[in-house]
């Protein structure tokens, strides 16, 4: 047997030799503890690797066969001809557009001349109604027992008094009209002192009158209306209130007068366009049969192959042969697409005459508009009609040479498939006109709530960072520290209720007061808006960048910090000279990681966001960030649930994950990136 060399110490040394020394501790089937650590955490890692492969996998899978389909979706669409009607449908929705914000700004300068009135009017009616609301109870005893004593005196007179039978009744009666009387003229004295309890509260006030406040001297008028109308007593208008309709009414027909231009320049602009409506509406209907033609000829051979299975599986020969009859009536036999086309290609010329005019008269009609408004919606509404007037020259213009060189045997390529979900307008499901799954809304919508996010999260993420990590006191960092990374721990849905209840309100309510009128889209007309949604996901990814900062700037070197305060610099002149620069790369990195944060968000933005899908209406400027919008989270988890599996549908909205997934692979993949650049400083 060999032995191992001995060492200079006498001991033996394990790397002469042949001898295998046996391990210590725990052992089984020759495995030790350090073993079975390392194959724990590796088998672990492998699982985690093979599930994520696999749900990349099925991901891509129902996700890329959505374009097959979406293929086919767009073939018939253009086969039917809904793709002609809807070039016409397109100019009509450019003209709709223009005229109702010429219409909105026309009934602003009506309504300024009798806003004073409009606004005690609107001020009376929510105070009642919240007056109303704040007695209900009382209010509900009241009217029964009103109810109850009709009700008695309807069996009195149903009651014969000469007949000695009816006579126990009558009395039982008589008594129970006087006790009903009697209640009554106590719920009238309740109810009195109640309301008038009432009307002296902030609430009945604050939710009246809102910010559209009357004028303070009309506000004792305004009380004494309230207060008799309010009356249990009561049943007519109050004097002041009938003269202020009657005011009201007088200063709109004189303002009708003075604007009598401005309303038959819109009405010239509604009369125009009626012939091409009525022409959108005959091949409309025709476009229609022809889709349900290529509808029943899609599902013709499931519907065949159903019918033959259903006759395999009964056993019953009448049935058998009923099912059997039934398939050979599904034929499935291509339909003449040629005279299906035939009435589109007939209404070219037709149309070609209406548009002209139409394009012609609508430029003399838009030079009529007034140039000056005194009211701020009517010019904001005016300067979004020049956007729409735009947009509508350019449609006719462009659907002109579509519509002159359509074809519905045209070929539908790849490309266009492709490129008409991911830069297409409109998300419209359930249509019974036609579905269409356009990226663009919901990206423009979740990009627009990122950057508002990341605009308002960053300086407060980094800043913080820099300050606890850097100047802070010990006791300091103790509390903040802890106190932002505690946000991380409140659950997304609990802020999603507070962004609906308590946020978005108080947004909704400040951008109404009048000295911050000159913010970009106050006064705000929603709550659900994507500056709520953005502020509140700010909120939810300052815990993320800020930790990830503070990761960068503790991997400073020392020795960097140490020399720039060896050379005389200050502590503030070391940080933002030295430590901030060298550690940009890493807070650019978490910035990112912190954008992947967002951009996942679901819960949040699928409560507050509005989920309004379009595209908003970048005419306002800065102002959008006031619309209700919709984002790719939100649409998946909206709509997943409510689909069928396999549907076109379903695979549009796997898509939309995919697309979803890819952005946050690159940001991650960027950060990681940054990271090892940062790593190598």
């Amino acid at each position: 047997m060999s032995q191992t060399a001995p060492t200079g110490d006498n001991k033996p040394n394990p790397e002469a030799g042949s001898v295998v020394f046996k391990r210590k501790g725990f052992q089984f089937m020759g495995l030790g503890t350090q073993d079975f650590i390392r194959f724990f955490f590796g088998g672990n890692a492998s699982l985690a690797i093979i599930i994520l492969i696999l749900i990349c996998v099925f991901l891509a899978k129902e996700a890329f066969m959505f374009f097959p389909q979406h293929h086919a979706g767009l073939k018939d669409y253009r086969q039917s001809g809904q793709e002609f009607v809807d070039y016409i449908g397109d100019e009509i929705g450019a003209h709709t557009n223009l005229y109702s914000s010429a219409n909105i700004a026309y009934f602003a300068e009506v309504n300024r001349t009798s806003r004073e009135e409009d606004d005690i009017l609107r001020a009376h009616r929510a105070v009642l109604a919240n007056l109303e609301n704040l007695t209900s109870k009382t209010w509900g005893r009241f009217e029964r027992e009103v109810d109850a004593l009709e009700d008695v005196g309807d069996d009195l007179e149903d009651l014969d008094p000469a007949k000695e039978e009816d006579q126990p009744k009558i009395a039982a009666l008589q008594e129970e009209k006087e006790r009903l009387e009697k209640e009554i003229v106590k719920f009238r004295v309740e109810l009195k002192e109640e309301v008038s309890a009432a009307i002296n509260t902030n609430e009945a006030w604050e939710l009246g009158v809102g910010s559209d406040a009357p004028p303070p001297e009309s506000l004792p008028k305004l009380r004494e209306a309230v207060l008799f109308e309010a009356s249990p007593e009561v049943d007519e208008e109050h004097p002041y209130i009938a003269e202020l309709k009657a005011v009201s009414k007088a200063k709109k027909a004189a303002a009708v007068e003075e604007f009598a231009d401005f309303k038959a320049t819109l009405k010239a602009m509604q009369d125009v366009v009626r012939p091409l409506k009525s022409l959108h509406s005959e091949i409309r209907s025709i476009a229609s049969e022809n889709k349900a033609v290529l509808v029943k000829l899609s599902t013709a051979a499931d519907r065949k192959e159903a019918w033959i299975k259903g006759a395999a599986a009964t056993k019953d020969p009448d049935e058998k042969a009923r099912m059997l009859a039934e398939a050979e009536k599904v034929v499935i036999e291509a339909p003449d697409y040629d005279a299906m086309a035939e009435p589109f290609y007939e209404v070219i010329p037709e149309h070609a005459a209406l548009i002209a005019p139409i394009d012609t008269e609508m430029a003399v009609l838009f030079q009529q508009l007034p140039d000056k408004v005194e009211t701020r919606s009517a010019h904001e509404n005016l300067k979004r009609a020049k956007v729409y007037y735009d947009r509508f020259v350019k449609t006719v213009a462009e659907n002109r040479e579509n519509i002159k060189g359509w074809s519905h045997e045209k070929p539908v390529s790849a490309v266009e498939s492709v490129s008409s979900f991911l830069f297409g307008r409109d998300w419209i499901t359930n249509s019974s006109w036609h579905d269409v799954y356009g990226l663009l809304p919901i990206f423009t919508g979740s990009l627009l709530i990122s950057i508002i996010a990341l605009v308002v999260a960053v300086p407060f993420a980094v800043s913080a960072a820099i300050y606890v990590n850097q100047l802070a006191p010990l006791r300091e960092q103790n509390f903040v520290k802890p106190a932002i990374e505690f946000i991380e721990a409140i659950p997304s849905v609990v802020l999603g209720f507070f962004g609906i209840l308590v946020f978005g309100e108080t947004l909704r309510v400040v951008s109404q007061v009048e000295w911050l009128q000159w913010v970009p889209g106050f006064p705000m007309a929603e709550r659900l808006t994507i500056l709520n949604a953005g502020l509140l996901l700010a909120f939810m990814a300052i815990p993320t960048i800020f930790t990830l900062t503070e990761d960068a700037l503790n991997n400073i070197p020392q020795a960097l910090t140490e020399n720039s305060l060896a050379m005389g610099a200050s502590k503030l002149q070391t940080v933002f000279r030295v430590v901030v620069p060298t550690a940009v790369s890493g807070i650019i990195a978490a910035v990112l990681l912190g954008f992947g944060r967002i951009i996942g968000e679901t819960m949040v933005v699928l409560l507050v966001a509005g989920n309004k899908i379009k595209i908003p209406d970048f005419t306002e400027g800065i102002g959008v960030i006031a619309q209700p919008t919709h984002t790719m989270t939100g649409i998946i988890a909206q709509e997943l649930a409510e689909v069928d599996a396999g549907s076109l549908h379903w695979r549009a909205l796997f898509m939309v994950g995919m697309v979803l997934f890819a952005i946050s692979l690159i940001v991650n993949f960027s950060a990681q990136r940054v990271l090892k650049r940062f790593q190598k400083i």
